[in-house]
């Protein structure tokens, strides 16, 4: 959201599912605005973030994902 919000275009939030713990499980956004099919349409499928978590002591790698 904050992707289109710097972008100027129209932003709702349809649904959200907070974790079990932290975090959301998943959520709907609806983005409205000129070409935005263009932009978004390169983005469809998985999307993966790994990463070392500051919180964690024992410095393993934690792995996040979206599917767009």
């Amino acid at each position: 959201m904050k992707w289109a919000f710097n972008k100027n275009y129209k932003t709702q939030l349809i649904s959200e599912h907070k974790g079990d713990e932290a975090g959301i499980k998943s959520s709907t956004i609806k983005i409205e605005g000129e070409y935005i099919y263009g932009f978004l349409k390169s983005e469809t499928g998985i999307h993966r973030l790994v990463r070392i978590s500051p919180f964690d002591s024992g410095a393993r790698r934690h792995t996040s994902f979206a599917s767009v």
